[in-house]
Order: structure tokens, then C-alpha cells, then sequence
């Protein structure tokens, strides 16, 4: 029976299409973070070279200045220091690009951990077309902490490297939030980053979205007396509770290597497209410290991406899972294929939006439920890794039971019409 279940699977001719769409949808994502990636580092280096440009304007200003025999020798001596803190910067800048454009990650983070180490304060305002923002100084302490960890793990990042975007800033306007995605926003790309970016985006729904069309039509067949292979299980005896239960097994592997093969093209893809990265590089997760909500509620621990990846994978399958069962139970009942999968989409397209700790439906946001980013983003402390588990694992076991005790129901009626 599970071997017929497995096959009828296999036949699905939609599921190529599918993965074809998935494998094109990887493709353009990896090689889209690719040319971003690349922008950003040669923006890095054109920034550098027109300070170096400046600073060689000034130096010839100075040595016209210095040519002036009107000026006195203490203003002359003032002139050479300028001149010889302008060359030193020229230098400086010099290296940044030759570090920039080799990758020196070692020499680039020491240049940044010293610009922290060299501000006395923890005030930081940064600017962009007239429009300030001050930046929250446990973001710094974030960005500090963060490099420190890079250069002590010798890990590759991306640019920019001299702020680390992170809940605790909160921008009041899209003008705000511009200026501080241009100094924070980096486009990282490598194997373990492009599983978080699947994780912290809406790429899973194309998950959910496959298990509702694929399951949907597969469960609204077992009413099909049409169908070859149910026609087959009912005309060897098999009991409903067998067919459903069988169908429940199978389909639950099937979900799980499901979600598995999507995770793999999409990690084989980024590794032939832009390699490995590291499953140690630092990841920001939020501590709910209090039991109402405001920044001072909150504390962080800065963990390896693999932490958070784990988490969000477990969360990912049992999501999975309870969309497989929820579109089982609504395909039971209704036998139309079409109105199956419509109404499982509109239902849950709609539980989507109660966006409640106890709604198992709220859950698809599994990257931001691992890392405790979803509290600010729901203005709330409710959420945790711990809790959202635990409220997939009882919603999966209420809908198996439900479906089960439905087939027993109905073999115990048609025993008694037999």
C-alpha cells in the first residue's frame, strides 16, 4: 500500500515543473546576490579613491600655500602637518583598496575595530541628503562584538563593515531606513547564507505552496472511485483507516524529503554559483527579558549562523507537516481537486494574518522565529523558538488524530450498511 501511495506520488507530472521553477528561482537569486555583491565591494573602493582624490587636491593647496612668502614659519609648520596627516590618510586609503580588492578580511576588521576603540563615546549620527539618524548604541556594541568575532574566526563578510544592522534600530520613516540600510545592509553570499536568506524571506512559502497543490490533489482521490490505485485498495479490502493512514505516512516522508530537496538545490546552487561560507559566522538572536514590550525588553546573544539554521530548519519541517495535515483534512471533505486546493489557500492565506503565539498558521516566518526577530517585527514578546515547536507539535498531532478517528468513523458505518 505505501509503495502505491509512493508511486502515485512519483507520477505527479506538475512536481517537475515545480523543481524546474525552483531550480530557475535558485539560479536567479544566487547569481542576483552575486552582481549586488560585487557592486557593493567596487562602490567601497570608488568611495575610497575619491577620498584619495580629495586629500591630493588639499596637498596641492597646502604646497601653494607653503610657496607663499607671506606666511609666517609657525603657519608653515602647520601646513606640513597637514600635509603629512593628508599623505598618511592617502596611504591608509591606498591600503584599504589593495585590502578590499584581495579580501584581506583580517586587515579590514582590524581597520574598523579601530575606529571603534578610538571614539570615547557610544554616539554614533549618520547622514545621507541632509537627513540624520542617530544610531542605537547597542548597535554598536553589536558591530564591535561582531568584528571581533570575525577576526578572531578568521571568517569572510561582505561590505559595509562599519555598522552591523540590527531590531534595535528602529527608523521612523523609508528615508530613515535608506540611510541606514546603505551604511549596514550587506549582501552576503555563500552556502550557509543563502540557507538563511531562504529562512529569514518569503522563499518558504514556495514550500507551503507545494505541498497544498501536490497533497491537495493527492488526498481529494481517495473518494475517487475513478482512481486506478484507490479502486485497487478498495477491491482488496483495505479499510479506510488503512487507505488514510497510509496515506498520512507516506505523505509526511514525502513533505519532509520535500522540504530536504528544496534546501539542497537551492545549497548546490549558491556553492557552484559563490562557494562555501561558514556555518560559524555571527548571527544576532534576541533575548525577551521582560513581559511587556519595549527595546529596554529585550536582550541578544550573538550565536554561529548553524545555530539559528538548525532551529529554523526544525521549525521549517514541522511547518511542513502541518500543512500537509491541514491540506489532508480539507481534502477528505471536499472531493473537487480544484475547490480542495482554492479553499486550503484561502484559509490559510487568511489564519496567516492573526498574527497570535497560539496560531500555528502565524509560523511560516520560521528564520525570524529562530533568531527572536519577530517580536519587533509584531510589536510583541510572545514568540520563541521554544513555544513555536511545542505549538506545531500539538496542532500536527490534533489534525492526525482528527483524521484518524474520521476513517475509523467511517468504516464503523460501512460495516454496519455492509
Amino acid at each position: 500500500m505505501y509503495t502505491l501511495f509512493f508511486k502515485y506520488f512519483m507520477k505527479q507530472k506538475k512536481n517537475i515543473l515545480f523543481f524546474i521553477i525552483i531550480i530557475i528561482f535558485g539560479l536567479i537569486i544566487s547569481s542576483a546576490s552575486k552582481i549586488e555583491n560585487n557592486k557593493t565591494k567596487e562602490e567601497q573602493i570608488y568611495i575610497k579613491k575619491k577620498v584619495i582624490e580629495l586629500l591630493k587636491k588639499d596637498i596641492n593647496n597646502i604646497d601653494k600655500n607653503l610657496e607663499n612668502n607671506n606666511i609666517s614659519e609657525e603657519e608653515k609648520d602647520e601646513y606640513k602637518v597637514l600635509k603629512e596627516k593628508d599623505i598618511k590618510l592617502i596611504e591608509n586609503n591606498k591600503n584599504q583598496i589593495y585590502n578590499i580588492k584581495n579580501s584581506n578580511w583580517q586587515k579590514l576588521y582590524e581597520t574598523e575595530l579601530k575606529r571603534f576603540e578610538n571614539k570615547k563615546d557610544r554616539n554614533l549620527t549618520i547622514s545621507s541628503n541632509n537627513i540624520e539618524y542617530n544610531v542605537n548604541p547597542i548597535t554598536l556594541d553589536i558591530t564591535y562584538e561582531t568584528l571581533n568575532y570575525l577576526k578572531e574566526n578568521n571568517i569572510y563578510s561582505a561590505h559595509p563593515l562599519n555598522l552591523q544592522k540590527t531590531e534595535f534600530d528602529q527608523p521612523r520613516n523609508s528615508k530613515e531606513n535608506e540611510i541606514l540600510d546603505k551604511y549596514s545592509k550587506k549582501n552576503l553570499i555563500g552556502t550557509s547564507h543563502r540557507l538563511w536568506d531562504f529562512f529569514t524571506n518569503n522563499i518558504v512559502l514556495i514550500y507551503t505552496f507545494m505541498i497544498v497543490v501536490t497533497f491537495g490533489i493527492l488526498f481529494s482521490k481517495l473518494e475517487d472511485v475513478q482512481n486506478k490505485t484507490i479502486r485497487f485498495l478498495k477491491a482488496s479490502g483495505a479499510s479506510k483507516f488503512k487507505i488514510v493512514s497510509s496515506g498520512l505516512f507516506i505523505g509526511g516522508i514525502l513533505t519532509i524529503l520535500l522540504g530536504l530537496l528544496i534546501l539542497t538545490i537551492f545549497f548546490v546552487i549558491e556553492f557552484l554559483i559563490n562557494g562555501m561560507s561558514s556555518f560559524k559566522y555571527p548571527i544576532t538572536t534576541y533575548i525577551v527579558k521582560n513581559n511587556y514590550f519595549s527595546l529596554m525588553s529585550f536582550g541578544y546573544k550573538i550565536v554561529p549562523i548553524s545555530d539559528v539554521l538548525m532551529k529554523s530548519l526544525i521549525l521549517f519541517l514541522l511547518y511542513g507537516l502541518f500543512v500537509f495535515l491541514f491540506t489532508s483534512m480539507i481534502s477528505i471533505f471536499i472531493k473537487s481537486t480544484i475547490k480542495s486546493v482554492i479553499l486550503s489557500f484561502g484559509l490559510m492565506i487568511t489564519l496567516q494574518m492573526f498574527n497570535k503565539c497560539y496560531n500555528p498558521f502565524s509560523y511560516w516566518r520560521v528564520g525570524k522565529i529562530a533568531d527572536g526577530s519577530i517580536n519587533f517585527l509584531f510589536k510583541t514578546v510572545n514568540y520563541s523558538f521554544d513555544k513555536s515547536y511545542k505549538v506545531l507539535l500539538i496542532a500536527i498531532c490534533i489534525l492526525i488524530i482528527f483524521l484518524i478517528c474520521i476513517s475509523l468513523i467511517e468504516d464503523v458505518r460501512r460495516r454496519r450498511y455492509a
